[in-house]
């Protein structure tokens, strides 16, 4: 049993209306899941009839009665069909996050949340798989990141998780704020503050308040643990953050010795074949220790050091660091760790060497992206195929050049590139090296018939673009045909 109905009703503030003859039991009846989706509903379990631009869950309260559903709750009274026993609420989605929010409480373990402009879900992955080395760990599943997905990635999670690791994220202000009162995270990480989102919020002052949100849910003596490389992050945070909890700063580039309880700091960072090796400091209270054990990573940059850095930091706060074995554990596991498709991962076909790293761009992304296909691809003829960022507004035009003049100090062959800033980053580029050649496409379909007149047996390809311009369907035709 994972709730009472009368638990549910208290969680959510809602009222209690029986269709039923035993009205008198209804109470008392077990809830054994919570579900949003009569495709995926399970017997016993309680439907939540949320709504959106193209669907009313309201339209589905019977078919989720006929397939088992032990309850519901709507925002229609008139609509609870005969038999059911239902609560009525003005809003489901917020009684979804409440009802989250009351869950992540009754398990009694620990809650982590990430959130930053750039590499939520990279940094989440790692945190998830070094915990597991020593932990039952529950966590976010793709990109449910929003209010609904984030409270129920917390109401699946089983009763003997010992964390919840949760990725949050954001369309504008108050989004975050939202999310984390809901989760109430003892552990909150902000990864960086970047240019993400700067078409909706204007400024990166603005972003980085909106990113410091996630400090108003933490818990009583809860932690933020940031990237202190970024110093106006850091002193932002000092000055904000409540006497009731605590700061940890993880920094790749810098040694400074910060005013916080907590300091990790990577150390003899060098590059290798495959990545980077490196080694962690910790220091708490003033007193340092070394983590006894090597680390590396399969990425180059400081990015990927700093993620497995937030990783070590929850294993620590987590107790799971005490022994070299623990520690042997965790690096194997960090050193391991792929990434994901459409995150950079590599594909070597018989063909093609692919980098599918097309799942969102950002100038930072662009960036580290750049840096990490110039270095894995080395030997190879070097093909770039680039669509636009987006979310950037006004500042699009600016970014895209910059980002145009980062590409061209990097050792390419050709790079086809398309968007409605194709221009801007042409011209960017050719500020740096005119002699860099860039074929500007119309479209993400002439990108891909380009590429296929262009590239040869051996060639090394970047996909690289916002999401919606689906080039992880090119980057996936091309490891296809490198295999055919």
């Amino acid at each position: 049993m994972m709730f009472t109905l009368e638990e549910v009703k208290k969680a959510v503030g809602g009222r209690l209306v029986s269709r039923t003859e035993e009205i008198v039991f209804a109470t008392s009846l077990e809830i054994t899941g919570v579900s949003t989706d009569t495709r995926t509903i399970k017997e016993g379990e309680l439907f939540v009839a949320l709504k959106g631009e193209n669907f009313d869950g309201n339209d589905y309260l019977a078919k989720a009665m006929e397939l088992g559903a032990a309850a519901l709750i709507t925002d229609d009274e008139k609509r609870v069909p005969d038999g059911a026993n239902a609560v009525i609420v003005e809003d489901t989605v917020k009684a979804l996050g409440l009802l989250a929010n009351h869950y992540r409480f009754k398990l009694g373990c620990k809650v982590i949340a990430v959130t930053g402009s750039v590499g939520k879900t990279s940094t989440r992955n790692m945190i998830t798989e070094v915990l597991k080395t020593g932990l039952k760990v529950h966590s976010t599943k793709a990109n449910n990141n929003n209010e609904i997905g984030m409270s129920k990635t917390i109401l699946s999670a089983p009763e003997d998780a010992e964390a919840i690791v949760v990725e949050m994220g954001m369309r504008g202000p108050g989004q975050i704020s939202y999310l984390t009162k809901i989760a109430r995270p003892d552990i909150a990480i902000i990864t960086n503050i970047g240019y993400s989102h700067i078409g909706i919020l204007e400024s990166k002052d603005a972003i980085m308040n909106a990113k410091m949100e996630i400090t108003e849910g933490l818990t009583d003596g809860g932690i933020i643990a940031i990237n202190s490389d970024d110093r106006k992050l850091f002193d932002h945070c000092v000055k904000v953050l409540t006497i009731n909890n605590f700061i940890a700063g993880i920094q790749v580039s810098s040694d400074d010795d910060l005013p916080c309880p907590l300091i990790i700091s990577a150390t003899d960072v060098k590059e290798t074949d495959e990545g980077m090796s490196f080694g962690a400091k910790l220091k708490r209270m003033g007193v340092d220790s070394e983590f006894q054990v090597p680390l590396s990573v399969g990425m180059y940059g400081e990015p990927a050091i700093r993620n497995a850095l937030f990783a070590i930091f929850c294993a620590y706060m987590m107790g799971i660091t005490k022994s070299v074995e623990s520690q042997q554990k965790i690096a194997d596991v960090i050193s391991a760790r792929s990434a994901m498709d459409g995150r950079g991962a590599i594909t070597e076909t018989a063909k093609y060497f692919v980098m599918n790293d097309a799942y969102n761009a950002s100038p930072e992304s662009m960036e580290n992206a750049f840096l990490n296909f110039s270095r894995k691809a080395k030997g190879h003829r070097k093909v770039l195929a680039l669509g636009g960022m987006l979310e950037l507004g006004k500042f699009a035009p600016g970014l895209h050049e910059l980002t145009g003049k980062s590409c061209a100090s990097y050792d390419f062959d050709r790079v086809f590139v398309t968007g409605e800033n194709a221009d801007e980053f042409i011209k960017g580029a050719h500020m740096v090296d005119m002699k860099l050649e860039i074929v500007k496409c119309k479209d993400t379909e002439d990108v891909q018939r380009r590429l296929e007149d262009y590239v040869r047996d051996g060639d090394a390809l970047l996909f690289k673009a916002s999401h919606s311009f689906g080039f992880e369907n090119v980057a996936k035709y091309f490891i296809e045909k490198g295999n055919a």
